[in-house]
């Protein structure tokens, strides 16, 4: 999963807070925010069918047009909710997307691993 982590994440999220002067509790929102959106997500898309995209956008290779439009889509979605649930501005709602969800997204596909490993 190290494909979505980028290698300065702490430094990013601690820039990211200070100049947007959000609170650790704003920022905790921000994180369940974005899992709760990634999970709801994930599994409607499940639901229509579209396993193979949703593979794609966990292993952090969306090749596919249909892959990208996912994270694309995802990641608009996250960005709206962020700012209508926190009533960020929309630049930082864009800078937090785009810091927490390849995280969000690693530790998801990290729990989706475990949890078909452990039901083999």
């Amino acid at each position: 999963m190290s494909t979505f982590i980028p290698k300065d994440t702490d430094a990013r999220l601690r820039a990211l807070m200070q100049w947007a002067r959000m609170r650790q509790e704003q920022f905790s929102e921000a994180v369940f925010i974005t899992k709760d959106t990634v999970l709801g997500f994930l599994r409607r898309q499940i639901e229509r069918g579209n396993w193979r995209e949703v593979q794609e956008v966990l292993k952090g290779k969306p090749m596919t047009k249909a892959g990208r439009f996912l994270l694309d889509e995802l990641r608009g979605k996250v960005v709206r909710k962020l700012i209508m649930r926190l009533g960020l501005r929309p630049v930082i709602a864009v800078g937090l997307a785009v810091v927490l969800l390849p995280l969000i997204l690693a530790k998801v596909a990290g729990e989706v691993i475990g949890w078909m490993r452990n039901r083999h």
